[in-house]
Formats: C-alpha cells, structure tokens, sequence
C-alpha cells in the first residue's frame, strides 16, 4: 500500500466516526425539528382563535356604538329645547331688566316681551316639561 492510499484509508475511518458521533446528535436535531413543527401547529390554532375571539369582540363594540348614537340622537331634541328654553329665560329677563331701567324704555321692552323669538322659547320649554311629565307617566305605568 503506498501513501496515498494509507491518508484514504485514514480519512475514512475519520468521516466514519465523525458520522458515527453525528448520529444521536442528528436525532435529537430531528426531534427538536418535530417539537418546533407542533408549537408552529399549536400557535397557529391559537391565533386563529384569538382572531375570532377579537372579531366578535369589534362587532359587539360596533353594535355598542350604533345604539349609544341612537340613544344620543334621541336626546338631541331635549337639548335643542333647553337651549331654546335658556335662551328665552335670558330674553326675558334682559327684557324685564330694560323695562325697569326707565320709563321711556318700558314701552319698547313690552313689545320685545311679546316677539315671537322669547314666545317660542317659552312654548318650548312648556313642551319640554308636558314631554317629560308624559314620559313619568309612562315610567310609573311599567
């Protein structure tokens, strides 16, 4: 045998032990591969449970918002009347303060008394106490 053929020789039996040795490690790499494909599998599951859970949680949040925004257009009437009830309590008394401030002025304030921009705040305020005692009416009758 001449030298060429001894170093074959001895690579082999190098990369025969190395393949040798490399066995359970390649096992173990084989299993930490298929651990790793479950937990992938197991992950996957619970996004897709998540994802679910999350939607059904923005739909109810969407169903919330749409009946609060009923609700609050349904009071949007009530506050355009004590608006209006407010403004004609400050008509009115601007108006009884420029009455009493002087007798030239009374007969002016009088006719400012009867417009019809202090009436309608003043019939609207009357609509919205008969709305409300209506509304307790109802409330007592359930």
């Amino acid at each position: 045998m001449d030298w060429l053929g001894i170093g074959v020789f001895i690579l082999s039996l190098a990369f025969a032990g190395l393949v040798i040795i490399l066995i359970p490690v390649m096992k173990k790499l084989a299993a930490t591969l298929d651990n790793t494909a479950s937990t992938v599998e197991t992950v996957n599951k619970s996004i897709g449970d998540v994802t679910g859970e999350a939607t059904v949680l923005l739909y109810n949040t969407n169903e919330t918002l749409v009946d609060v925004n009923g609700k609050i257009s349904k009071l949007n009437p009530l506050f355009d009347i004590l608006h209006d009830t407010g403004e004609s309590a400050h008509h009115l008394t601007s108006t009884l303060a420029r009455y009493t401030a002087g007798k030239a002025e009374r007969g002016h304030a009088a006719s400012e008394f009867v417009d019809r921009k202090n009436l309608e705040g003043i019939l609207r305020g009357a609509a919205f106490i008969y709305y409300l005692r209506e509304f307790k009416k109802e409330y007592d009758k359930k």
